[in-house]
């Protein structure tokens, strides 16, 4: 791995910490200005479509605090690109309304630029996530 490489792993782990603490303004400065961060279509909201911009990843961070609360958040492996990073885990959210939880495992693709995230995308078991959120 060249040193840009593990710099970028460092910033995707700084990242998952500060959304470990709950330290969303951390994790918002950690975003380029114009960040595109892409949920899983069919989810549901939050958990779907397209957010661009650091105000939209704003409302994107306090519609899940509404929605969710994370019971276990765990990365468990980072693979590194360029300037992309793979990270490999798993979580368990529970639902606000509802108190049904749901576990998935994820991978979660995150593109830098200049130390910030320029894009995100995750892939995760919505079917799973569905039916917790309906319940």
């Amino acid at each position: 791995m060249t040193q840009q490489e593990q710099q970028n792993v460092q910033a995707v782990q700084r990242l998952y910490d500060a959304f470990g603490r709950g330290d969303i303004p951390t994790i918002l400065d950690g975003l380029a200005e114009d960040v595109e961060w892409n949920e899983v279509p069919g989810g549901t909201p939050p958990f779907r479509g397209t957010y661009r911009g650091r105000e939209a990843m704003g409302e994107f961070f306090r519609q899940l605090g509404e929605t969710a609360e994370v019971a276990r958040f765990e990365p468990k492996e980072f693979l590194a690109q360029g300037d992309t990073v793979v990270a490999l885990g798993s979580y368990t959210f529970r639902s606000r309304a509802g108190g049904k939880s749901w576990d998935t495992d994820w991978a979660m693709a995150w593109r830098l630029r200049d130390g910030r995230v320029a894009r995100f995308q995750v892939f995760k078991d919505t079917a799973t996530e569905n039916a917790a959120l309906a319940a």
